[in-house]
């Protein structure tokens, strides 16, 4: 039987030889075995231009360096474009290399390569609660639209060819790679969450707080994915529900100190769903609400900490005479620019 492999890359090797090495890298090839985490910035260029030649009539669709947000890619984990994983196992560290391709080669999976990445660099720039955008082939996209309109121009004026220019800036090895959920089973997954845990509160205690915050997320994460193998309800899935308070609690106070206020609201909001008399997540979410002018918010939890809790009740009054000077002096400033604004 023919091995699809072989035929893949006997495929693409003519391709790849022929690129344009732009800087030669160092050392020798590394092994890029399955499960290798490779790093990379990339530029995508699209021609109009009838000419195969070098040109500089090129039209930028994506630079992630502009965005300074490499991509990643793990080998052997079935990447949205084999043809640039295939170039990558032929490039040493620091290599930068450049190939054109006809756009017919990769009109169907660019648009989407394209689309998942700036979802990725910039998660609030897209929405993909829209069923609508979530399109997995050219031709739904040519429907429905990608969410971005460069890449639905791209899709309904196509060019000529697509440049694309790699620089490889990091190869780990699969034992040394932080590893992402999706390629945890279950036991690395279960064994995963208490490591990060304290990972994260040593990181907190060192005041390393976006730091904390990946491992807490990344924990997070962990659980949520393993309370979709357990049915709802049940013992294991309560189990996993409940071990997610104490990391949105230590979450929500790195978010505090950041001053991500809203996040820190949301994440509380999740704990007391779940447990309404946990005093550390009212007294987080009363001091973010008193953060973003949530005045009437912010008095009731800290109102309920103190009765929740009477040795805090010094702490609580404490706020509330706080609170109460920075309304007066705020209601002082609104006056004085309605003052100016009238006189």
């Amino acid at each position: 039987m023919e091995d699809p492999t072989k035929s893949m890359e006997d495929l693409f090797n003519p391709i790849i030889r022929n690129r344009k090495v732009l800087i030669p890298g160092k050392g020798n090839v590394p092994d890029y075995s399955n499960g290798t985490k490779v790093t990379f910035h990339f530029k995508t260029e699209a021609s109009y231009s009838d000419d195969d030649a070098e040109f500089d009539d090129m039209t930028m669709i994506d630079d992630s360096k502009s965005l300074n947000k490499p991509m990643e890619l793990f080998i052997g984990k079935q990447f949205k474009f084999p043809l640039w994983e295939e170039w990558i196992k032929h490039m040493r560290l620091g290599e930068v290399s450049r190939l054109s391709l006809d756009w017919m080669l990769c009109q169907d999976v660019y648009p989407l390569l394209s689309k998942s990445y700036r979802n990725f660099a910039n998660p609030h720039d897209h929405d993909d609660d829209d069923p609508a955008r979530r399109s997995h082939c050219c031709g739904m996209a040519k429907q429905t639209g990608t969410g971005h309109k460069d890449l639905d121009d791209l899709i309904n004026r196509p060019p000529k060819r697509l440049r694309f220019t790699i620089e490889l800036i990091r190869v780990e090895n699969p034992n040394d790679v932080d590893k992402e959920v999706w390629l945890m089973n279950e036991k690395e997954m279960q064994e995963n969450v208490p490591v990060l845990q304290r990972e994260g509160n040593q990181l907190f205690k060192a005041k390393k707080f976006e730091e904390a915050s990946y491992k807490y997320r990344k924990a997070l994460a962990i659980l949520e994915q393993l309370m979709t193998r357990e049915k709802p309800g049940d013992q294991d899935w309560l189990n996993y529900d409940l071990g997610k308070i104490p990391l949105l609690c230590n979450l929500s106070q790195c978010e505090l100190y950041l001053q991500q206020y809203y996040n820190a609201i949301r994440h509380t909001d999740e704990v007391l769903e779940k447990d309404p008399k946990n005093v550390k997540a009212l007294y987080r979410r009363a001091k973010a609400h008193s953060a973003v002018w949530n005045v009437d918010q912010a008095r009731k939890d800290f109102q309920r900490v103190s009765e929740l809790d009477s040795s805090l009740q010094p702490m609580v009054k404490q706020h509330l005479i706080e609170l109460d000077q920075q309304i007066k002096r705020k209601t002082q400033e609104d006056m004085q620019l309605l003052k100016g604004k009238l006189f």
